[in-house]
């Protein structure tokens, strides 16, 4: 259940200490309290060292904001009312407990659970319990005036704090962003997440100079803290946005999951990240108890076989060894010969004599395998350099972007197990190595970019935001790769149709890949990861948008193909607008930005977006060829003989009626 709770004053977040005793002193002083006052000045601050210590674990943590200090999660912060029943007389619980209940307006129910838990406390020599978890600040004044006035011997009031996590989140009952924020555990500290992963830089209390400043016979109230607030790299607007069309796709393909994230690829800083199904960080307890699964952050836990995608990385390998060219020309086949394997495409067909490009826009697997093995002569050299360029533009390893529990990915290196030929036509093409979906987005973010690695990041000012990005490919490379990807999306028919905005250049590289069943050893029949990678750009700015649709129920199953109610590319498109719109994108000067390419089969079918691709060019021609026809209407009226005598106006000829305005 959600709580719209916020401070209600600063007294009772913390202890703050102005001086701190060094320990030699606090020594020092201890030893004095043993000879002078003994067991009495022992007895006088047992209860505030037992308070000191609870306090300890209650530390008041920073608020958590998007980019533009929008808060994401903050700390409020109550006083619960405890007791020390061995300071107490168990013939005043009951007189303590009916003041409580004056004071609090608790029902005799709750007065009767007090009383059995004092009970309970003297009997098993319990020297701190808590008997009401949250009150208000009025009952707080209250309660501490009883105490002043000597009325509630034994009772105290203890800072109570929770995390709050405001914003909605864009699926039903859940809080923004919920996987990457994470939550705060009940013993005060991160339990997943940026609020795991930033738990010593969240909070703020160390329990050590609380528990001196009790033995120093120091008030545990409030002297005021507002700690600076820990900025992340989102954009609250978008991370909902980017929410709520996940919720969309994952209710329409009746999935598993679907996740997705938007990175800046000239910086590596991600401004959403998000999957579904989500949850309310305030409410984790429950979800932990009833459906954990909900808990895992699939953006950056999940490792998976991404498929198709990764044929841009085996051309890149090949365009970068200059080995081939974009418009190289490879032939597909049914079926190969791979070394001592045999490889086939999924649809059991064969497209022919193909460009590199229309390779990767018609995604051939055995056209792609012949792409790698043009990398070496033998399987092992072929292998270290595909490897060698996912190393290159950052897929192997963790990103380290600021999130708990971040996976490594699975892929494996020739050098350390040698791969065989099939192994080595597979992981050209997209099976048999698995990465994460930050792995993704920074290598394309690579591609994008003009050949840099960048460093993915959450939050402003981290270790990781500071990370220099580091050329990895030239230039030429790097330009080769993205036109090819732009040439995927403007090429085909369904892709231009589902990716393509016009204005903005699009591009990108769809995936669909089998699941292994672990339990079963086996591949699960009719289930697929589906993914799409890709960039949109406008005039100055650029973002790489990731997208992974896990086991949808597909419309139908083909050969070779696999339809979706809502297809990864076109998830993507959604994600794109709303990036268009949040972040603010002006359209790009090229007048064939987001449009099909011209003679290609997209442009050959789809007529509206060919005529948008076209419009600009076609009113030119028009406005030229009116200015022609014009120019000739006037050199002929300029070359006829003029009239003595004026004519009246008549009706035209037939000709000029049939034939129109120029």
């Amino acid at each position: 259940m959600r709580m719209g709770r916020t401070d209600s004053r600063t007294r009772m977040v913390l202890v703050l200490l102005a001086f701190v005793v060094v320990a030699a002193a606090a020594s020092v002083r201890l030893g004095q309290w043993q000879v002078v006052e003994g067991a009495e000045l022992a007895a006088q601050h047992r209860a505030a060292v037992i308070q000191a210590k609870a306090a300890a674990t209650k530390t008041v943590r920073a608020d958590i904001v998007d980019r533009d200090g929008r808060v994401l999660a903050r700390t409020s912060t109550f006083d619960q009312v405890v007791a020390y029943p061995d300071t107490m007389d168990p013939e005043d619980d009951q007189p303590v407990v009916e003041l409580l209940g004056a004071l609090l307006d608790l029902k005799p129910r709750e007065k009767q659970k007090q009383l059995a838990a004092l009970k309970q406390a003297h009997e098993e020599g319990d020297r701190f319990i808590s008997l009401v978890p949250e009150i208000t600040l009025d009952q707080s004044e209250a309660v501490l005036d009883a105490i002043e006035d000597d009325l509630l011997d034994g009772v105290g009031l203890v800072p109570h704090q929770i995390r709050h996590y405001p914003r909605n989140g864009g699926q039903p009952r859940t809080s923004l962003a919920s996987h990457v924020i994470g939550f705060v555990a009940a013993d005060g500290r991160g339990g997943e997440g940026v609020e795991r992963y930033n738990d010593e830089r969240l909070s703020t209390t160390d329990p050590q100079t609380i528990e001196l400043a009790a033995l120093e016979g120091m008030d545990i109230t409030l002297s005021g803290l507002d700690p600076e607030p820990l900025e992340l790299t989102i954009d609250a607007k978008l991370q909902k946005q980017v929410e709520k069309e996940l919720y969309i796709a994952y209710r329409a393909n009746r999935a598993k999951s679907v996740s997705a994230m938007v990175m800046d690829p000239k910086t590596g800083a991600i401004l959403a990240a998000a999957s579904v199904p989500a949850y309310d960080a305030e409410d984790y307890v429950t979800i932990a108890n009833t459906n954990p699964s909900k808990l895992r952050n699939r953006v950056f836990q999940d490792q998976y076989e991404p498929g198709s995608v990764m044929k841009i990385f085996t051309v890149t390998a090949a365009l970068d060894m200059g080995v081939v060219t974009p418009t190289t020309v490879i032939r597909d086949e049914v079926k190969l010969k791979f070394w001592e394997d045999i490889v086939h495409n999924s649809d059991k067909d064969s497209k022919g004599a193909l460009k590199v490009k229309d390779v990767i826009a018609m995604s051939r697997n055995v056209a792609t395998a012949k792409i790698a093995k043009k990398l070496g002569s033998t399987v092992q050299k072929a292998g270290h350099r595909l490897y060698g360029m996912w190393e290159r533009v950052g897929l192997i390893g963790r990103t380290n972007a600021g999130v708990s529990g971040e996976a490594y990915g699975w892929p494996y290196d020739p050098d350390k197990r040698k791969w065989a030929a099939v192994e080595l036509a597979n992981r050209a093409f997209g099976q048999g190595s698995s990465f994460t979906l930050p792995q993704l987005a920074r290598g394309v973010s690579t591609l994008v970019n003009g050949g840099y690695l960048v460093q993915p990041y959450l939050v402003e000012g981290s270790e990781q935001s500071k990370v220099e990005p580091k050329r990895v490919l030239k230039p030429k490379t790097a330009r080769q790769a993205k036109d090819i990807m732009r040439h995927v999306t403007g090429s085909r028919p369904h892709y231009a149709k589902g990716s393509l905005i016009p204005g903005y250049d699009v591009g990108g590289k769809t995936g669909t890949a089998q699941i292994w069943d672990v339990d079963k050893g086996d591949w699960k029949g009719r289930r697929f990861n589906h993914s799409f990678i890709g960039f949109i750009r406008g005039r100055k700015q650029e973002y790489v948008i990731a997208v992974r649709i896990e086991e949808p129920k597909p419309i139908k199953v083909e050969q070779g193909s696999i339809p979706l109610r809502i297809e990864s590319y076109q998830l993507y498109q959604m994600i794109a607008r709303s990036t268009i719109k949040n972040m603010n994108m002006k359209k790009s000067k090229r007048p064939e930005a987001g449009l099909p390419i011209i003679g290609t089969d997209a442009a050959k079918a789809l007529t509206p977006l060919r005529d948008l691709a076209a419009n600009k060019a076609a009113r030119q021609e028009a406005k030229a060829q009116k200015a022609r026809q014009a120019q000739k209407t006037k050199q002929a009226e300029k070359a006829k003989p003029k009239d003595s005598q004026p004519k009246l106006a008549a009706d035209p000829a037939p000709e000029q009626k049939d034939r129109g305005d120029p």
